[in-house]
């Protein structure tokens, strides 16, 4: 691959943000390190191993990029922006273990290394920090937001292994779990910047939908990714939901809009207790048959198109241009 190629290919948004909000995210970077490190080693070691792999960070990427376009000054929104990883990271964990997660941002899983209880465990150690963090912010507001967060994503978790190979799945509720246990946090790290620096209820609201509708989109393009992406760029297995008997809006569009045939097959493998590589391969040529690559992405693209329309009122902002370009990259994304 000739250098310009590979210079492209690294200059992505999520990259070129990374550079803008440096000084920021160091102090983001600095106070993760200090409050992972505990009296316990195993704790520091453990949550070192997936807070320091190649994560994007992009959460609090976003919490500090709104603080900066309403012009927040204080060291708040870096507090806020550690609490938001250190929840993302805990659901992390916890759903390595669910799914027996075997590969996490290109590393081994922390619980294929050190076992499911290490694993449960420090994603509640994660939580614990969260709120104690939060505590030094001194706004029960703030607070309040980020307990009830947690709640609404302990909700989708469940509602999502309660809903496992479950091929009848709708479209609605299947959005009813995305929006809990992915778009939510999403949505708090885009609206608590608003609370932060006293915005009034029309920006709140601005920010909060384009976090949701930003969230949403981001968890249907994981979804379409997971059986049309690339393995090696993401660090993931393909078809792992379809291993792991999850019911994503690929999978939702292709068996409706199956023939008779086809929709038996689709219900033999989901009735299965493990599916084959074989399995996924006949899945994929009935995706074909179906065109669920082209639908879904086109149905993840009505998400993308609401958090545009948010973020509208802010065109004079100079740092709108780094929303625009993550909503336009989620089209385009391969990791």
């Amino acid at each position: 691959m000739k250098q310009k190629d590979k210079k492209n290919i690294n200059n992505t948004p999520v990259q070129r943000l990374t550079k803008k909000l440096s000084s920021p995210l160091k102090q983001v970077e600095a106070e993760i390190k200090k409050n992972i490190k505990d009296q316990e080693g195993l704790i520091t070691i453990t949550a070192g191993h997936l807070i320091n792999a190649e994560g994007k960070r992009l959460r609090p990427l976003l919490t500090l990029l709104i603080s900066r376009m309403l012009k927040y000054r204080g060291n708040s929104h870096i507090n806020l922006a550690v609490c938001i990883e250190f929840i993302h990271n805990a659901t992390l964990l916890h759903d390595d273990v669910i799914d027996g997660g075997k590969i996490r941002r290109g590393e081994i899983s922390t619980n294929q290394v050190w076992g499911n209880k290490i694993s449960v465990l420090l994603g509640d150690y994660l939580l614990s920090k969260a709120f104690k963090l939060m505590v030094k912010n001194k706004s029960l507001k703030l607070l309040e937001i980020l307990s009830e967060t947690s709640l609404i994503l302990a909700r989708g978790q469940i509602q999502d292994v309660d809903n496992s190979l479950n091929i009848l799945l709708s479209e609605k509720k299947y959005l009813e779990i995305i929006n809990a246990k992915t778009a939510e946090l999403f949505r708090i790290s885009c609206y608590l910047p608003t609370i932060l620096t006293n915005q009034n209820k029309s920006v709140q609201k601005l920010f909060n939908d384009f976090g949701l509708s930003f969230g949403m989109a981001f968890q249907l393009s994981d979804d379409i990714l997971d059986y049309f992406g690339n393995s090696k760029s993401m660090g993931k297995i393909i078809g792992k939901d379809f291993f792991e008997g999850k019911i994503t809006y690929p999978m939702i569009h292709c068996y409706n809009k199956s023939n008779a045939t086809d929709k038996k097959i689709l219900r033999r493998f989901f009735k299965k207790k493990t599916r084959s590589k074989t399995d996924l391969v006949q899945t994929l040529k009935i995706m074909k048959k179906t065109n669920t690559h082209q639908k879904s992405l086109k149905f993840m693209s009505k998400f993308l198109k609401k958090a545009k329309k948010n973020i509208l009122k802010f065109e004079g902002n100079a740092d709108k241009v780094y929303l625009d370009a993550l909503v336009d990259h989620l089209l385009i994304r391969e990791k």
